[in-house]
């Protein structure tokens, strides 16, 4: 090839594309409004509160900052409270992450169909909307460190990356964008086969996960529903306050579902000085909330309650026979075992991730802890790939028998 001709092949490369900070910058401004959509979402049943109970004390300017409180309380961030002395208060009401990350969709969505299509340069829009999500929720921290409360913006940072990631991540794999078809096939690439085939039943696991933590919740819920009317009878919320008090349980079912779940592989769930294993249950005093009427008494538990971890193994089980449904059935062995495993991981590490969410604490108190012990880590991954591997050594001798 002459030089002439190696000339006119680099003519036609296309160009390189430059950053378009104007662009880059509405990104970033979507994800601001994505942060401050939540904050005004809290805001107005707090304004109803505030007005429709005639025994408040505070000005109608502290509604914001307590709506900003509500706000890093959803990012599990820490709120330092010193009325009744130096505290520091964690508490994820995953019911409203759960809210954060759908409206941290619609506004990504909204982005991706402004941003063109940058092919080799595509992640700069979404991660420009990561962070402006922080800044938003810099912001609404601050904001809220003008009320009776003063949260940490640093420990807003873990949780609002996972929100504004999420966010981003779902509206990408759910837009036609060409944004977004460029992401998806740059993911494609980098992700092998097996991965790819482990992610459907690994997200069907998790379900699976809070389905078994639900029937738990239910269960204790209809045994002892006498306990948490006497509770809820004794507290004499009033309207506003009990609409308040049911709204806020109704928030943090995730968590006790999450918890339930946790117990299930055999670790224990602490409740401040209050701890539940598989066995046996250590008494102590609990807050006056309703929910908590349905924690067991103190003392032994059934006998049967020692086996309960088998559940988990069982899922397991289920994510090996639901991963190994799109192989052959003359793939070997090794192949169903390594795409069975790799399922129940990814169902495992997702669901540890919303179990560190879900935790909750109050420092300098009886609660300073409450959610699972760190046992439930080693045990629910073991219990998984275990169950998935045995699913795929029994799937795959009754197919090649």
């Amino acid at each position: 090839m002459s030089l002439l001709d190696r000339t006119r092949n680099l003519a036609t490369l296309p160009k390189a594309e430059g950053r378009d900070w104007r662009q880059l910058a509405i990104a970033a401004g979507y994800g601001l409004v994505g942060a401050i959509c939540l904050w005004l979402v809290l805001l107005v049943p707090v304004l109803v509160a505030w007005v429709a109970d005639p025994r408040t004390s505070t000005s109608w300017t502290d509604t914001l900052s307590i709506s900003g409180d509500a706000w890093v309380l959803a990012h599990r961030g820490h709120i330092g409270v010193t009325s009744a002395g130096a505290h520091s208060v964690v508490f994820a009401p995953l019911l409203l992450t759960a809210l954060a990350v759908l409206l941290a969709r619609y506004a990504a969505t909204a982005m991706l169909a402004y941003l063109p299509d940058r092919r080799g340069s595509w992640w700069e829009g979404p991660t420009s909307y990561v962070v402006g999500y922080l800044f938003g929720g810099a912001a609404i921290s601050l904001l809220a460190g003008f009320g009776p409360a003063t949260p940490s913006v640093l420990s807003v940072v873990p949780g609002a990356v996972i929100v504004a990631v999420a966010g981003a991540g779902w509206a990408l794999w759910h837009s036609e964008q060409p944004i977004a078809e460029t992401a998806k096939d740059y993911v494609g690439q980098r992700l092998s086969l097996t991965t790819r085939r482990a992610v459907r039943p690994a997200l069907e696991g998790v379900l699976g996960f809070l389905a078994l933590g639900l029937v738990v919740v239910v269960a204790l819920l209809a045994l002892h529903l006498g306990d948490v009317r006497d509770l809820n009878s004794q507290l004499r919320p009033g309207l506003a306050g009990g609409v308040v008090l049911w709204l806020g349980q109704l928030s943090a079912l995730p968590n006790v579902v999450l918890w339930a779940g946790s117990w299930l592989s055999g670790a224990s769930v602490d409740l401040g000085v209050v701890s539940v294993g598989t066995s046996h249950v250590h008494g102590g005093v609990l807050p006056m909330v309703p929910v908590l009427g349905a924690v067991p008494s103190a003392g032994n538990l059934p006998v049967w309650t020692a086996v309960v971890p088998i559940l988990p193994v069982a899922l397991g089980a289920v994510i090996g026979w639901r991963s190994l449904a799109q192989l052959t059935t003359l793939a070997s062995l090794k192949t169903k075992a390594t795409t069975a495993m790799t399922a129940s991981g990814l169902a495992a590490v997702l669901v540890l991730v919303l179990t560190w969410l879900s935790t909750a604490g109050v420092s300098g108190g009886s609660l300073a802890y409450v959610g699972p012990s760190l046992l439930v880590a080693p045990l629910l991954v073991v219990e998984l790939l275990l169950g998935a591997v045995l699913s795929a050594v029994v799937l795959h001798w009754r197919r090649t028998r």
